[in-house]
Formats: structure tokens, sequence, C-alpha cells
């Protein structure tokens, strides 16, 4: 844990940009599960949803593995957002700045213009567990849609505490 915390700090960047390396990993995504020979549209998999943590590069990989198309929202959800603190990258951009460099993403769930959830104090694992774990449970409840086939883009670590410690 303390080598990926020292590699993260070499370029830690408020809400860091999805690198050249997610970049190529998004489209070898797309093209590996919509592209489909003979599929008569963009959407083989038939997604009514797509979900994303409220930082950008979620939401651009997002864009990437399936492209906007409409009728089909895009909801960015915080409690989706990686272990929060510590590290800048994990702090996200002001609304108003998502809402401008993504306007096709809908940030109703962001309640405040800054990110006052983020503290230079790591979150505690079991607390990051609970949150995704809500944040799944209202996505399958339907309190945040009522679609049936979700798209969720969201961090290694949220996933990993809230599928092993919940």
């Amino acid at each position: 844990m303390d080598e990926f915390f020292r590699l993260m700090r070499e370029d830690d960047a408020l809400d860091a940009d999805l690198t050249e390396l997610g970049r190529n990993q998004a489209k070898t995504c797309h093209q590996d599960h919509f592209v489909v020979e003979g599929a008569t549209g963009p959407n083989p998999l038939g997604i009514d949803l797509v979900v994303a943590s409220c930082l950008s590069r979620t939401m651009d990989t997002a864009d990437l593995v399936f492209p906007p198309i409409a009728g089909i929202p895009r909801i960015s959800i915080d409690k989706f957002r990686e272990v929060n603190g510590n590290l800048l990258n994990g702090k996200r951009r002001t609304k108003s700045e998502l809402v401008e460099s993504h306007p096709h993403w809908n940030f109703d769930s962001l309640t405040t213009q800054e990110d006052n959830s983020w503290t230079p104090e790591m979150e505690k694992y079991e607390d990051a567990s609970e949150r995704g774990y809500q944040g799944l449970v209202e996505l399958l409840n339907g309190e945040t849609s009522s679609a049936n086939t979700i798209l969720l883009v969201c961090h290694g670590g949220i996933l990993r505490y809230a599928m092993n410690l919940h």
C-alpha cells in the first residue's frame, strides 16, 4: 500500500484527468462490447442509464466506452467516488466546472458547489464501503432511476471495499 501511495503522489493533481492508458483501455472496452457484428444500433447491450462518480475521469471513461446516445441519461453520483481524502486526485472539481466540462451529464446529486467532503485525511475504508454500498442500493432499488440496464463507471477502491467489507 505504501508503494501505491508513493506512485499516486508522484503525479497527484486535483480531479486527475484520465490517462492515455485509461483512454486506450476505454476504447478497447468499447470495441469489445459495443461494436457487435450484426447489431442494428449502437446499444447492443440495451443500456438505459449511464452512471459515473463525480470525478472527471470516470465520466470521460463512460463517454469513451459508451458514447452518448440521445435519450439515455448520464448521471454523476458522488457516492461512487474513489476512497476520499489525502490525495488530490480524489477531490472533485467545482460543480460549475463539471457542468461546463461535461454538459451532457446530470449533476443534481452534487448538493454543494465545492467538494466539502474531501479532507487531508484518508477516509476510513469502512466508511467508503458503506458509501459505495448505499449508492448500489439506491441504484438497484430504483431510488435513482427506474432503469433496468445500468452502466456504472467508478473506481477500483470503492468497488473493492463495497464488495469485500460490506
